[in-house]
């Protein structure tokens, strides 16, 4: 697992993993994003929203934390057990409105999670049992939370969605006349 010195090392991550993700958007429109194929599990709607979903989570958690609420993880009316119907519900919730609003929803959860990141301690980020919600049987610490769930599926999403196009789009470019 990646061992980070520093809050810029983790923040300088996730915006390569997030961009090398989301430029492999290019080419994806609303009308081929839910097609599914048998080579790669999500569809690049799927991932989108996996990723919108869990990142706001996160911020989720952080801020009902910060407002002194009691937090359920992953999240009211989930077990940990019950992940595919969350993912579910993150293609309906984040999925609906369009792959263009989707992406950018995705780019304004990121620059919220890099802002909040910033403004954390080093003990915050890496110590672990400095959050409630991060404080597990596993005893993670917040990096690694953001870690599992922002930088390590950007980067297999990206390759995911690269080998899509790879199978999904390669016979449905335009033919030069």
């Amino acid at each position: 697992m990646q061992v980070y010195k520093n809050s810029q090392e983790l923040i300088d991550q996730i915006r390569e993993s997030y961009h090398k993700f989301i430029d492999e958007y290019e080419g994806i429109s609303d009308d081929v994003a839910d097609e599914r194929i048998d080579q790669v599990d999500k569809t690049p709607r799927e991932m989108l929203s996996y990723q919108v979903g869990w990142i706001n989570m996160i911020l989720s958690w952080e801020k009902a934390e910060a407002g002194g609420a009691n937090i359920t993880t992953p999240t009211p009316g989930y077990k940990w057990d019950q992940m595919r119907e969350l993912y579910h519900d993150f293609n309906i919730k984040y999925g609906s409105d369009g792959i263009q609003n989707e992406k950018a929803e995705l780019g304004s959860v990121v620059a919220e999670l890099i802002e909040w990141i910033d403004n954390m301690s080093h003990d915050e980020l890496f110590k672990p049992g400095e959050r409630k919600w991060a404080t597990t049987k596993a005893m993670w610490p917040v990096a690694k939370w953001i870690r599992i769930n922002a930088v390590s599926p950007f980067n297999n999403y990206s390759r995911q969605v690269r080998k899509w196009k790879n199978f999904n789009l390669r016979d449905k470019k335009p033919v030069n006349s």
